[in-house]
């Protein structure tokens, strides 16, 4: 019975540390094009990688908690669901992509992911 007992507590002790402990954080946002021009009413299409703390890597989304905004909505303003930048002005302006440390937790589900923001930027020269 005894070796039943340490077999079970061994087993529970191993799903326990599958199920969500250490899962990797977002580092650092890139942002691309890293640098981009374009004409008044012109668009410019801009996406985010997440690089994680176990060396991975991958495209983000809102579904992520990406968002997207502009450093001078007068200059250009971005989509916030595509990232799909708009020339209104000529000038030149950050694109700013920001996302939750802890991807684990998503905003459609109607949590919010209270965790430390990490964000990433590139520019946009409108002429």
């Amino acid at each position: 019975m005894k070796g039943y007992c340490i077999a079970i507590v061994t087993i529970f002790s191993a799903l326990g540390m599958g199920c969500g402990a250490g899962h990797p954080n977002l580092m650092t946002i890139s942002v691309s094009p890293n640098t981009a021009s374009a004409a008044l009413n012109e668009d410019v299409v801009f996406t985010a990688t997440g690089n994680f703390t176990n060396n991975t890597s991958r495209d983000l989304t809102v579904v992520d908690g990406l968002s997207w905004s502009t450093s001078n909505n007068a200059i250009a303003t971005i989509n916030g669901n595509t990232g799909s930048a708009t020339c209104i002005a000529a000038g030149s302006i950050n694109v700013i992509a920001k996302a939750p440390q802890n991807l684990q937790i998503t905003v459609n589900n109607g949590i919010n992911n209270t965790s430390p923001t990490v964000t990433g930027s590139a520019t946009l020269n409108c002429t």
